[in-house]
């Protein structure tokens, strides 16, 4: 076995043994990935790209016209042969991981050679971002993984010219704009970073199949789009419209790299990844600038597009990064364009103290994760649900509960955007139309868990900005309480209507 196709081999199996360890339970399950999953579900069961369980975000209960399809249509072909879990909406996600690894493999051993690239694969997979992601039924592995395979193709352009390249390279760039908005922009970053800084040639036959291979992905979805608003339930603006508070732009970039870094937790990576960047500008050669630009163009522009601050959307840049401090601890040690030349000791005793900083703060970063959540089963608290209500009632909460709709009715749930906020009595009037039976009470908001915070000891007073707390309160009569270790406390209510508001 030639040495390349070894090394394949070798960080696929890992990258699939560490992403099948405890694939159900960490990181733990939070409502994103209820949210984006379920699209997959209703579209392989009832056949229908809508969503089963919210009302009130543009009619995406009748039809979803968000550009993120992608990753309900790869859900939904899994969830077809091997039904629907967290398991299997977590599989595609590792998938996508497995082909990121691959593309970077095919990108970095055509730049550096195999050994730099079995490195910076192998740093890309133990980055607690990248881990993370690759397990998470959420569209960010999917964009890294297909910007990846779009940047081999454009490079394998330029070398052989062929239409067929730059057409399938038109295809990636058009999925990528329909897996997230974000994946436009790394459309534009790979794209503007490869012309500016390798040798091109002949560019108007690139643009011109890409555009072909563009125009077949995206028509379809541009032709679903005008036909479904034509329901006046759907709105394209409004879903497409983020019900974030605005922040100024420095203000929310701090909080996504505060969230990104686990600050001050990452404080030694964060000063790798900077000084990695910086001598990617030094004595360094042009594919190594490219690495550079393609990062500073992702996260300079991000702000502008984007209002959500979550640090996830910085994993796109760790494959990136990875290959920048992977070159960096290659080119000190070998004295390649850097300073100190001939201390040969000096250089390599920096060199490793580097490669040691990185690789503690990657793997005690994913030790944390499974030492934390090994347990954390979402299934235990559908069954606690399940086990106090009757099958047919109908119950309201936490979207995570929509992993045991077989068990009972789950949901509605109402979206409630922060630009268009509405009233108690309004929310509740709503609450009061589908009569629900039951209403399970958490201690968390419906939020992202951070890291590895751990939930609440104890559940707070009813709250006033939550409308599960309302019903609760007004209609509702507890009937069983516990504690999950890893979601904290949470009540089930009775609900009895005919109490007066």
């Amino acid at each position: 076995m030639s040495s390349w196709r070894r090394d394949i081999a070798l960080l696929i199996v890992l990258q699939v043994v560490l992403g099948l360890a405890y694939l159900s339970s960490v990181p733990r399950i939070y409502v994103d990935e209820v949210w984006d999953s379920a699209l997959g579900y209703n579209l392989a069961f009832k056949g229908s790209l809508s969503h089963p369980f919210v009302e009130g975000f543009g009619g995406m209960d009748v039809h979803f016209v968000q550009n993120r399809v992608v990753l309900p249509f790869v859900c939904a072909a899994i969830f077809k042969v091997a039904g629907y879990s967290i398991l299997t909406s977590r599989i595609a996600s590792l998938i996508f991981g497995v082909l990121a690894i691959v593309s970077l493999y095919a990108v970095m051993r055509r730049w550096f050679g195999g050994k730099q690239a079995f490195w910076i694969c192998l740093a890309t997979i133990i980055h607690p971002w990248f881990f993370e992601v690759s397990r998470r039924a959420r569209p960010e592995i999917y964009c890294t993984a297909l910007a990846l395979v779009f940047l081999w193709l454009m490079l394998s352009f330029f070398d052989s010219g062929s239409r067929w390249i730059a057409f399938f390279a038109g295809v990636l760039a058009g999925l990528l704009g329909l897996t997230h908005p974000n994946g436009l922009l790394l459309v534009f970053s790979i794209g503007l970073a490869v012309l500016f800084w390798l040798e091109t040639k002949s560019l108007a036959r690139l643009f011109l199949w890409a555009s072909v291979g563009l125009v077949l992905v995206i028509l379809p979805y541009i032709i679903y789009v005008f036909w479904a608003i034509q329901d006046p339930q759907v709105s394209f603006i409004e879903q497409m419209q983020p019900s974030l508070v605005q922040r100024p732009i420095l203000h929310s970039e701090i909080i996504r790299w505060r969230g990104f870094l686990r600050w001050p937790k990452g404080a030694p990576l964060a000063i790798i990844m900077l000084t990695s960047w910086i001598l990617a500008w030094y004595r360094s050669s042009t594919t190594d600038k490219t690495i550079a630009t393609i990062i500073a163009l992702f996260i300079f522009i991000l702000p502008f597009t984007s209002v959500n601050t979550t640090g996830r959307y910085l994993v796109a840049i760790v494959p990136f990064s990875s290959a920048l401090i992977i070159r960096l601890i290659w080119r000190i040690i070998t004295g390649s364009g850097v300073i100190l030349q001939n201390w040969h000791k000096a250089r390599f005793a920096i060199g490793m103290c580097t490669g040691f900083v990185y690789l503690s703060t990657c793997i005690v970063g994913i030790t944390l994760l499974f030492y934390y959540f090994l347990g954390a089963d979402v299934n235990k608290i559908i069954q606690r649900v399940a086990s106090v209500v009757e099958p047919d009632s109908r119950v309201c909460g936490d979207p995570m509960l929509w992993f045991g709709h077989e068990r009972y009715q789950y949901g509605p749930w109402i979206y409630i955007s922060e630009n268009e906020p509405i009233t108690v009595r309004e929310a509740i009037n709503w609450a009061f139309k589908y009569r629900f039976d039951y209403a399970v009470r958490d201690a968390w908001k419906v939020t992202t868990p951070i890291g590895i915070q751990l939930p609440p000891r104890s559940m707070p007073d009813f709250r006033t900005d939550k409308l599960c707390d309302h019903i609760c309160r007004i209609f509702g009569t507890k009937v069983d309480e516990f504690y999950d270790p890893y979601y904290g406390p949470i009540e089930i209510y009775k609900l009895n209507w005919n109490k007066r508001f």
